[in-house]
């Protein structure tokens, strides 16, 4: 026997199954479940979704949409509907071009380099989904949409390490910022620690804490963004006019994080998350570690914990991990993960960066700052009604002593009773010693009644005979709210320095932290441009310079003092980052005509004015240290000491950094190290270094501590982590994807709707994976669309279940009102009704229509679908409407599962009529004319029957030419039963030896199956042939087996005839009679 050309053809190992029908007239179901196509605005597309009930459904597509239903788009109705009889998969179809685009926004996780944009960038839609069968959100994908580098780390780039994007079709805003130390306690280990000392992974620091790579992530419903594409000097403008939210958001720096300075956690955050207009949609606290794991086996990377959630807030995340799979340093370098702020002492060293702008963070760490030359102005007085005395006190000092008895004083007692005392700790007034040339200090005031006593330091060559007691005596002072001066520290031609004395910005912006040793200045003049680096150190200033202009012999004068020298920073430059070699007074004054340059390198600032590019005050300081383990040798590398009298004490705490690398130029990146421990109130008695007279603290870190030395000063440079000076955090809006009514949504169009099913269009990947009984199961496919007045009407339902071979198509014709208002082809007849005649012919073809409307041929699956007709009329919110009944019928074909057989016909008063929720009718009663032309056609009529109801009224698949057995729906039924069961027996073979006891063992079990169907009246007879006959030597040496099954389907009765034969009287008992 010849091989088969069919057979022949077969290469891929598997069960086949071929149709011969010999019925012309001229399965064990896997699953009842129905797949149920259309289109919702909402939630997810072109993969089924398995929804067991109606708030499920509801939940993730939402509930009945009127708007789309005008557009002849009934999903919402129809698969509610249809779970009234049980589970289903609801299929939403969505067809997407290269124009679809979303936008996408991909964080930077290190402080350094200043790489993230914060507009983000747009990216095709469909590119976020992995589409090789069914589609669902891909992190890979989502890498390769993105043009992330997946081969190697980049100190330049961002390298996707978290990006996210909105998939959903409602707009949320996102702020990502490092996990509050409250949510990661567990983490608080460092690596080493966690993994155990053989086992850390070679892209994390051993010392790194494990909650250093935690992430806080809010998801906010609506747009809280910054617009940061359009008012990009004040992003968050628009909330300046807002009652509700201005108090959350500054205008430029965005959303602020605490009520109060002092408050240690995100309380004004907080706040505003609990506003009744603000929607809290998720909060997540996850790992950037890819597939990291608690100790209870949870799985807390970002992407498992944000990812799971995205069909409900849309947000999707995705990390690259191929650049965590190596031993390249991910921990603390540009471009890595750096939340704490290692690399910032690189970069302010090496000039690189003036900005973070990572996650939610954003802030300057060079800021141009400027300090106006300025002077401290001295006031004089004359005596004028005041009596004046001076005198020595046995307690020492020089007293001047005022009296006035006059109801209004005269200038010089108002002006001694307003003096103010200096302290050790407190700057007072100056008294000008006109003989010495020097500014004594008021150590005493007192004013009782009309006389004012006021006591000088006597330290010094100052004399009492120096303060004259005259009628006209004449005072010059300076009181402590004078102070303020910025100058050169030396006259011209002086070494180069300057001083900001105290009540100067510059003096306070030194003490707080802004400014700090490292911070660069460039100066230009006519002759060239003059880099220095700065060494800033607090001082007593011995000096008062007093008078505008130039610093200058004759206005700066000393202090007679020493015990009150003014509290002041004293900058000095130098010409390397080393400080080497000092730079010379021409090269950094503000006393000449050059001008100091800002950090873009072009603007300039005002003539005498200091520029200084600085780090962020909030961000670091330097810090005098007593010891360290090369002065103190019982200490070790990672301990310090330092003086509880330190000035910066407060700044010296559990979780606070130094620095522990500075970085070179073959490691180009800097480290800090945590403190760990602070212990106070060491003794020279523990550690010698420490001076006699003096605590000290021991301060233990994580790692060696850098220490910087300057001859006998060596100094720690503190860093605070970055989430704890960044005080306002940005808000980034993902609009998600906005569908476009033009192409995307149904418009009650045939072009249109068959446009919105193209995505199962033969040749799709979708298709195939819904033709794949292997991938997916489902028996009926329901259609939830109106029109299709078409050749071929819907055939692509029929197309998909012919192809799938084990699943009917359950279609709505068009309804009565399309296919009366249709023109082209017109269903009109002379009086202007609907005429079912035309309908059955295609439309009025004497009216030469370009378009003649058919059901799908036997070669587009016409036996694989049936048709119903007309819509059904439901109460809908006070009024009937019409909708389409496929829904509806399938609800009866499950219900067949429950009290008949699976091939049982759906039709008639036992199994066709149509209940559910709200159906009160038909928009269109047929009567038998109407039938006599649909059946034939292969149109299902569904009749409207006093005491039923609606009521199914065919049993007809769209194949009527030719036709066959295959033109009644139940026998198609039973054939995919029959070849479902089949090949669940073919399955346990595969593979065997084909030999004729094989062979007697298939067919044995085949025609025990098919018995079974023949005693539930599916087939009258049957005969299975698996023998020598058909599986000839040929075709045994192709490795293929053939069961020939031949079955006779039993027919139903469609028409029963009742024929009445009246006879003469005793016709009947003569046997008379034929």
């Amino acid at each position: 026997m010849a091989l088969d050309p069919k057979i022949a053809s077969l290469k891929a190992a598997g069960t086949y199954r071929f149709e011969f029908d010999k019925s012309q007239v001229v399965s064990i179901p896997a699953n009842q479940t129905r797949l149920v196509v259309g289109f919702s605005k909402t939630g997810p597309f072109n993969t089924p979704v398995f929804v067991p009930d109606t708030s499920f459904f509801k939940q993730v597509y939402g509930d009945i949409d009127r708007n789309l239903e005008r557009k002849d788009s009934f999903f919402h109705r129809s698969c509610l509907s249809a779970l009234e009889r049980g589970p289903i998969l609801a299929l939403n179809l969505l067809s997407l071009d290269a124009t679809d685009k979303v936008n996408a926004v991909r964080f930077a996780t290190s402080a350094t380099p200043e790489a993230q944009a914060n507009t983000g960038a747009d990216y095709e839609y469909a590119k976020f989904y992995n589409r090789d069968k069914f589609w669902f959100p891909s992190t890979s994908d989502f890498l390769t949409n993105v043009g992330a580098n997946q081969d190697v780390l980049s100190s330049i780039t961002v390298n996707d390490l978290l990006d996210v994007t909105n998939l959903g079709q409602n707009p949320i805003s996102v702020i990502a910022k490092k996990s509050a130390a409250s949510n990661v306690l567990p983490y608080q280990v460092t690596v080493e620690e966690w993994y155990g000392a053989a086992n850390v992974p070679g892209f994390l620091d051993k010392d790194s804490l494990i909650s250093d790579f935690f992430v806080d992530i809010f998801v906010l419903q609506g747009n809280f963004g910054g617009d940061f594409d359009g008012d990009v000097l004040a992003p968050y403008s628009r909330f300046n006019s807002d009652p509700l939210f201005q108090k959350y958001f500054d205008p430029t720096q965005g959303l602020k994080r605490k009520k109060f300075a002092t408050d240690s956690t995100d309380t004004l955050l907080q706040e505003f998350f609990n506003e009744t207009e603000v929607t809290l949609q998720a909060t997540y606290t996850a790992c950037l570690i890819p597939d990291f794991v608690d100790l209870l086996g949870n799985n807390l990377f970002v992407e498992k914990v944000v990812n799971a959630d995205t069909a409900s807030t849309g947000l999707f995340v995705t990390v690259n991990e191929d650049l965590f799979s190596g031993d390249i340093l991910i921990d603390g370098v540009p471009g890595g993960i750096d939340m704490i702020g290692h690399n910032i002492e690189y970069t302010q060293a090496t000039s690189i960066q003036d900005d973070i702008n990572f996650l939610s963070y954003g802030g300057s760490i060079v800021s141009d700052l400027s300090y106006a030359r300025t002077q401290t102005l001295s006031t004089t007085v004359v005596n004028s009604a005041s009596t004046i005395t001076t005198s020595v006190p046995t307690a020492g000092g020089i007293q001047i002593q005022l009296v006035n008895t006059n109801a209004i004083k005269d200038a010089i007692w108002n002006a001694f009773s307003g003096m103010r005392a200096n302290t050790s700790s407190l700057v007072g007034s100056f008294i000008y010693d006109t003989v010495t040339t020097e500014w004594v200090p008021v150590t005493s005031v007192q004013t009782v009644g009309n006389t004012v006593t006021v006591l000088l330091s006597d330290v010094g060559s100052t004399q009492l005979a120096d303060f004259p007691t005259g009628g006209a005596a004449s005072y010059t002072y300076i009181n402590e709210a004078d102070f303020g001066f910025v100058r050169n520290t030396n006259v011209n031609g002086g070494a180069a320095g300057i001083i900001g004395s105290y009540g100067s910005t510059l003096q306070k912006q030194f003490a707080n932290g802004t400014l700090t040793d490292g911070d660069e200045a460039v100066y230009k003049d006519a002759l060239g441009t003059y880099t220095s680096y700065l060494a800033m150190n607090a001082i007593d200033f011995g000096w008062i310079i007093d008078g505008p202009n130039a610093t200058a012999a004759g206005t700066k004068k000393a202090i007679s003092d020493p015990a009150y020298y003014l509290p002041a920073v004293s900058i000095t430059p130098y010409e390397q980052d080393s400080f080497t070699t000092l730079t010379p007074q021409s090269q950094f004054t503000i006393d000449s005509t050059g001008q100091f340059i800002k950090s873009d390198g072009t603007a300039l600032w005002p003539v005498n004015t200091l520029g200084v590019q600085t780090l962020k005050g909030a961000l670091n300081l330097t810090v005098d240290i007593i010891g360290d383990s090369l002065n103190e040798p019982t200490l070790k590398p990672n301990e310090i000491l330092i003086a509880t009298t330190s000035p910066e004490l407060a700044d010296i705490v559990v979780g606070n950094y130094l620095v522990h690398f500075e970085g070179s130029v073959t490691i180009p990146h800097s480290r800090l190290t945590r403190i760990n421990i602070v212990e106070g109130g060491l003794t020279p008695s523990e550690y010698a270094i420490i001076p006699a007279g003096t605590t000290a603290i021991k301060v233990t870190c994580q790692s060696e501590v850098s220490v910087t030395s300057q001859g006998a000063l060596k100094t720690v440079e503190v860093y605070y982590p970055i989430d704890s000076w960044v005080d306002y955090l940005n808000v980034f809006e993902l609009p998600g994807f906005a569908l476009d009514s033009t192409k995307h949504v149904p418009d009650g169009t045939n072009s249109r709707q068959n446009k919105c099913l193209s995505p199962i269009l033969g040749g799709t990947n979708l298709y195939k994976a819904l033709i794949d009984r292997e991938t997916i199961n489902f028996r009926y496919v329901v259609d939830t669309y109106g029109n299709g007045i078409e050749a071929n009407c819907k055939a692509i339902y029929t197309n998909l279940c012919m192809s799938r071979k084990n699943a009917f198509a359950i279609v709505n014709s068009p309804s009565a009102k399309d296919f009366k208002k249709n023109t082209d082809p017109s269903f009109s007849d002379a009086t202007g009704g609907l005429s079912s005649k035309f309908i059955s012919e295609g439309g009025n073809l004497a009216l030469n229509p370009t378009v003649r409307f058919s059901l799908p041929a036997a070669t587009s699956g016409g036996s694989w679908g049936g048709y119903y007709y007309p819509f059904l009329t439901v109460r809908d919110l006070g009024k009937n409407i019409s909708v389409p009944p496929a829904a509806y019928v399938s609800n009866n074909f499950i219900l067949k599962y429950e009290n008949a057989l699976p091939w049982s016909i759906v039709a008639g008063v036992r199994r066709g009529v149509i209940g559910g929720n709200g159906v009160v009718g038909l928009e269109l009663n047929l009567d038998q004319e109407d039938r006599f032309f649909l059946e034939p056609f292969g149109i299902n009529p569904i009749v409207f029957q006093s005491g039923t109801g609606p009521t199914i009224f065919a049993n007809k698949t769209a194949q009527q030419v030719p036709k066959s057995a295959l033109s009644s729906i139940n026998v198609r039924e039973v054939v995919i039963y029959i070849q479902d069961g089949i090949e669940a027996i073919l399955k346990n073979y595969l593979f065997e030896f084909n030999t004729a006891q094989t062979r007697l063992e298939i067919k044995t079990l085949a025609d025990n199956f098919l018995s079974t169907v023949q005693n539930d009246d599916g087939v009258y007879d049957y005969r299975n042939i698996m023998d020598e006959t058909n599986n000839t030597p040929e075709v045994i040496d192709q490795n293929v087996g053939i069961l020939d099954t031949y079955i006779e389907p039993v027919r139903g009765m469609e028409i029963l005839v009742q024929r009445t034969t009246i006879l003469r009287t005793g016709a009947i008992s003569t046997g008379n009679f034929q």
